[in-house]
Formats: structure tokens, sequence, C-alpha cells
């Protein structure tokens, strides 16, 4: 329905006119029904004019009282009228200077002209209600944003038109030039032709409000962007363990497709096992209701069934009463971070291992080096004792001789030489052991070292009936030695073991690599003897039938940082040969100022 509006007269001009009708009245019916009255009893003209005076004079003192009751009553009514009229002023001027912002009443006009303004104007605009009414300083539609006032206005029309409230948000500048955000209520006011006269309504500041609600916007918008471009999966789940919500990165990571509704169901859909979901809920849950975040790393299950490994957080998101609304959990694929730290452990332990076999290695070198310096001030101190006692010893055979030959038969004779004898080649022994070997290591292939001193006892072999088989590794990677020290080693050995063969045996020569080392086994059968003590093969000084003097070549091969073992495998020995194989050590590990060792 709408709102008409109609001027009324005052209060006091109403009751002025109902007393003077009633007293017209009144009055026109007393003097023509008194007159009448009178005419007809009275017939004496004295008495008549006596009573027609006492009846004007009841007249004017009847009507004065009754004037005097009406007027009375009229002025105590609008007394009341004016008390009541003025509490009720009161109470509104109360209320609307109490409310956070500011009442008026316009003109439909598109400056918006102030008739009415309460004082609340002031902390909304800057201005005074004396100087926004009837646009005295400023007018308040010069007040709102120029890109808000075709708005404003359009709005303020279409209402007015629909007969109905309009409300409204905008901007205005205030008196200091501050942009405010406003919210605007009211309803036009139109006369009985349909006009619209003027416009009344409410306007109050809500720029805090505003401001508060454009940075949840744009925070909402950042996280929401932030969720949604992230690679790592979030979601929401519900108390109950359903999914409220889930990012794009959510169903990439576990193979959901990007319209299948994941919404709902259960979050053990990702988990490889229902004993691994309830692990899981037994462990977090707990302790983010406790600490506000629960960090682990689990293993969980993508749509097509594989398995990974991931890292998970679970936060809880409480009500005011602080009760669980929901929780959010980021999950995020470590699957590259675990083969990294695999890789790393790896590697890891092989530099351990390098380092603990370069400690090794470095023990045996400084080991070798002080065997060295040992045997250099043995091999000195030997060669001199040798030369002191051979000279004595020469004298004791030569004259031991003489003595045989004048007393053939005495057999203390044949003791002292043979004792001489011995003597001598103990000496010869000690000096051909103490002797330094000068080293000259490089890159050699076992392979054709091997070949190499077969020909050259090939003729030696064939004589003594003993064959011989290879089986070379091809693409044998070369060893670091001294080949021509190798090759005495190799030859040595063959020798030895044709010595301690059985006839018409053979011999088998293996050759293989492992990491670090080139191997070559030396298998020789000796069907009728078993080998005892074969630590014993390698003392220098040994007498014993067992002794293949292979302690030379051993002493040989560990200057040489090679190893030379024994193994006897049912009626077979193997001598092992083991050699460092050469490693190329680039210029940039080594320094510029190194050379590079093979």
């Amino acid at each position: 329905m709408k709102r008409k509006f109609t001027p009324h007269l005052s209060l006091g001009g109403t009751a002025a006119a109902k007393i003077i009708v009633i007293y017209v009245i009144v009055g026109g019916l007393w003097i023509l029904v008194s007159d009448r009255i009178l005419a007809a009893l009275i017939k004496n003209a004295r008495t008549l004019t006596y009573l027609q005076t006492f009846k004007g004079w009841f007249f004017i003192g009847t009507t004065a009282a009754i004037l005097y009751w009406l007027i009375r009553r009229s002025f105590t009514a609008i007394h009341h009228s004016q008390q009541a009229l003025f509490e009720s002023e009161r109470t509104l001027s109360t209320l609307l200077s109490n409310l956070p912002g500011m009442a008026y009443r316009c003109r439909n006009d598109r400056d918006w002209t102030m008739e009415f303004v309460s004082e609340g104007c002031f902390d909304l605009t800057g201005y005074h209600s004396s100087e926004l009414i009837l646009n005295r300083r400023v007018a308040y539609g010069d007040l709102i944003h120029p890109e808000d006032q075709e708005m404003v206005w359009k709005e303020v029309q279409e209402a007015i038109v629909e007969d109905r409230p309009f409300r409204l948000i905008y901007r205005i500048f205030s008196s200091a030039g501050e942009e405010k955000w406003v919210w605007e209520q009211g309803q036009g006011l139109t006369s009985k032709s349909g006009e619209a006269l003027f416009v009344e309504g409410f306007i109050t500041d809500i720029t805090d409000r505003r401001r508060a609600e454009l940075a949840l916007r744009n925070s909402e918008e950042r996280y929401r962007v932030l969720v949604e471009n992230t690679s790592d999966a979030i979601l929401m789940i519900d108390p109950q363990n359903k999914i409220i919500s889930s990012n794009p990165a959510f169903r990439e990571l576990f193979g959901f497709d990007f319209d299948e509704q994941v919404e709902g169901k259960v979050l053990s859909i990702i988990h490889p096992s229902d004993e691994s979901f309830r692990i899981f809920c037994a462990n977090a849950y707990p302790e983010a209701d406790r600490t506000g975040a629960f960090r682990s790393e689990w293993e969980m299950k993508r749509k097509d069934g594989t398995t990974m490994p991931v890292e998970t957080t679970l936060s809880p998101i409480r009500n005011s009463d602080h009760s669980i609304k929901a929780y959010v959990a980021i999950i995020r694929d470590i699957t590259k971070r675990k083969e990294a730290e695999e890789d790393l452990r790896k590697h890891r332990e092989h530099l351990e291992e390098m380092v603990r076999r370069r400690t090794l290695d470095l023990e045996a070198a400084q080991k070798a080096l002080v065997q060295k310096e040992k045997l250099k001030t043995l091999g000195a101190i030997s060669a001199e004792v040798a030369h002191e006692i051979r000279n004595p010893l020469f004298v004791i055979g030569g004259f031991a001789k003489r003595l045989q030959k004048k007393l053939p038969d005495l057999p203390e004779v044949e003791i002292i030489l043979d004792e001489s004898r011995r003597l001598e080649k103990i000496l010869k022994r000690i000096k051909t052991y103490l002797k330094p070997v000068e080293m000259r290591p490089q890159q050699s292939s076992a392979n054709d070292v091997i070949k190499e001193c077969i020909d050259l006892l090939s003729i030696e072999l064939e004589r003594q009936r003993v064959a011989w088989q290879l089986d070379l590794a091809p693409n044998l990677s070369p060893a670091y030695v001294d080949p021509g020290i190798l090759a005495e080693v190799f030859i040595n050995v063959i020798r030895n073991g044709i010595k301690f063969m059985d006839k018409n045996g053979h011999i088998h020569i293996t050759s293989y690599e492992s990491d670090q080392n080139i191997q070559i086994d030396f298998r020789i059968p000796v069907l009728k003897r078993k080998i005892k003590d074969p630590e014993m093969f390698f003392l220098p000084f040994d007498e014993t039938s067992q002794n293949f003097g292979l302690s030379l070549s051993f002493r040989l091969l560990k200057d040489m940082g090679g190893l030379l073992s024994y193994s006897q495998e049912g009626e077979d020995v193997i001598f092992s040969v083991s050699l460092l194989r050469a490693i190329r050590i680039d210029r940039e590990e080594i320094g510029d100022d190194e050379s590079p060792e093979d």
C-alpha cells in the first residue's frame, strides 16, 4: 500500500471551528424558539420587552458558561496533546541521537535535498545538520561517490515505483575527504496523484564492516587459490571420518577423476587396509585433539591399488564452544624424498665402506712400509752377519775337506761338511729374501702376463707332461702392478706347483674381477697328498717337505698391494692371487698439481 502525503489542519484551528459552529447553531435556535414562545404567551408589550431583555442576558450568561466550558476543555485537550507531542518528540530525538547513523527526510531530486537530518549526520559526514538541510553548504547528493551516484538514483526510483522499501550499499566522501561505505534503508512518500515528493530513511556507516568483509573475501580468495593450486592434497573431514571437501591435488595424487564424487565417502578409501585405517584413527585424532596437530609419515593407497609413502598433517577446526567441527588434513607425497633418502643411505654406506677399505689399505700400506723398513734394516744386518759368518764357515769347510781326505772313514768329518753346507744354504736364503726389489707399477693386463708365462714354461711343462687350461675373463680390467715381477710370481707359483703335483697332472688357471680387485686362481691336483699346516707355505726359512718356496712371491705381491692365499678343495690345491685393479683418478678430484694415478 502506497504511503500518501496529506497536509492536516492544526489542532487549535479545528477546536475553534467546532466552537463557532456550536455557538451559531445554539444561538440561532435559542433566538428563534424563545421569541416565538414569548410572543405566544405574553401579550403585554412591556412585559414582553422585559422578558426578552432577561432572555437575552440569560442567553449571554448561558452561552458564556458553555463557551467557557468548551474553551477550557479544548485547551485542556490541547495542553495534553502538546505534552504528548513534546514527549514523543523528546523520545524521537533521544532515539535518533543515539542511533549509529543519520535519519533523514529529503526531496526526491538528484541532490537529495534534505529537509530533516538527525544529529548523527556529523559523525557520518562531518557536516552539521544545519549545513545539509536545504543544501545550505553542501548537497547530500554531492557526497555520494561519483561511481555510485547513478546506481543510488536508479535503485531508489525503482523502489518508489514498485512501492517497496529500498536497501543500498554505496560510498560517500566525508568533509575530510575520507571515503566511507554506508548502508541505507528507506521508502518514498507520494502524493494522492502518485507523484514522489519525499524520501525518508536511515543511513549508517559500515566502513569497518565492509573493510572486514573485503579483507575476509580477499583472504578467502587467496586461500582458495592457494588450496586449489598447491601440490599438496588438502581435504576437510567431519568427526565421522567422512570427506567434506577436497582440492584438485587430492584427486590427482590419489588418482580420482576430477568429476568423481568423493565427498561423503569415508577416509578409509585412501588406506591400504582396514587395519591401517584403524591404527591411523587411533593415533591421529587423539593427538590432534590434544596438541592441535598430528604429524606423521604413513603409507596410503591410490585408487588403482598402488601404495605410496606420504607425510600427513591433521588439525582440528573447533566451534565457539571448543567442540570439534571438522578436521583439515594435508597429505604430501614423499616418494621422491624416500628414494633420495634411500640413495643417500646407500651412498653413505658406500662411502663408509670405501673409508673402511681405504683405512685398511692405509693400515696395510703403513704395515708394509714398516715391514719394508724392518726388512731393509734386517737385510743390512743380515748381510753383515752373513759376511762375518761366511768367512769362518768357508775356512771350516775347507779344513773339513782336507781332514776328510786324510781320514775318510771318520764320520764326524762328514757331519761337519753337511752342517757347513746347510748353514751356507740358510745364508743364501736370507740374502735372497731380504734383498730389496725395485717396483715399477703400471697398468698391466694380467691375462697377457699369464699367457707370456705359459709361453716361457711351455717346453718345461711338456717335458714334465703337465697340461694346462686357461679360462681367462674377456675384457678383464688392467691391474696396477709391475708386470715383470708379476711374471716372476706366476712362474714361481707354477714351478713350485709342478714339484708338488702328481705325474701327468694339469694346471687350471682362471682369471676374473671383483669391484676393486683382479683375481687369478691356480688350481693344482694333489691326488695322493694332504697338505698339513698350509700356514707354513709362506714362512721364508721353513725347510719341511711342504715348502713350495712361495715366501718370496708372497712378499713381492704384498709389496704391490696384492695378496697370495691358499685353499684346498677336495683333491685340488688352489693358490689365489689378488691384484689391485687400476683406477684412473680425474685431475679435478686430485688437484691440478698432482698427477693422475692409474
